[in-house]
């Protein structure tokens, strides 16, 4: 019973280090006044005025559903963009990647757990007419 109790601690506390959105943003132009999160639109085609200001990225492997992941990653995108300023982000690619939660116990028995996040990148851009 101890053996299982260890275990069914270690997959909780796995799932709560791994049951996140991550975000990054490389600076390409000048950033800006950091913008609200919720004001920032996605693109899938170009604008026709627009500053690029940074390649912005995010993933998340939380939400019960992939929908629910893919929301959790959009919305990191979306604050990874508003930090430098962005208005807009003109999406360049989104998708599944796929890896691995590798654990054991003291009894020399090991376990992996496949993690599929959902992935969402593209240019964060300060749209001055759409």
């Amino acid at each position: 019973m101890k053996q299982y109790s260890k275990f069914i601690g270690c997959c909780l506390t796995a799932l709560f280090l791994v049951g996140c959105a991550t975000g990054s943003v490389i600076l390409t132009g000048n950033a800006r006044t950091a913008t609200d999160p919720q004001s920032v639109k996605l693109y899938l085609q170009e604008p026709k005025k627009y500053d690029a200001l940074g390649i912005v990225e995010a993933s998340s492997d939380s939400g019960w559903t992939d929908q629910a992941s893919q929301d959790y990653a959009v919305a990191e995108l979306k604050k990874q963009a508003a930090k430098i300023g962005a208005n807009g982000v003109l999406l360049t690619n989104t998708g599944t990647q796929t890896s691995a939660i590798v654990g054991g116990s003291g009894n020399g028995s090991i376990w992996a757990a496949p993690v599929n996040a959902k992935v969402v990148q593209g240019t964060a851009i300060f749209v001055t007419e759409e």
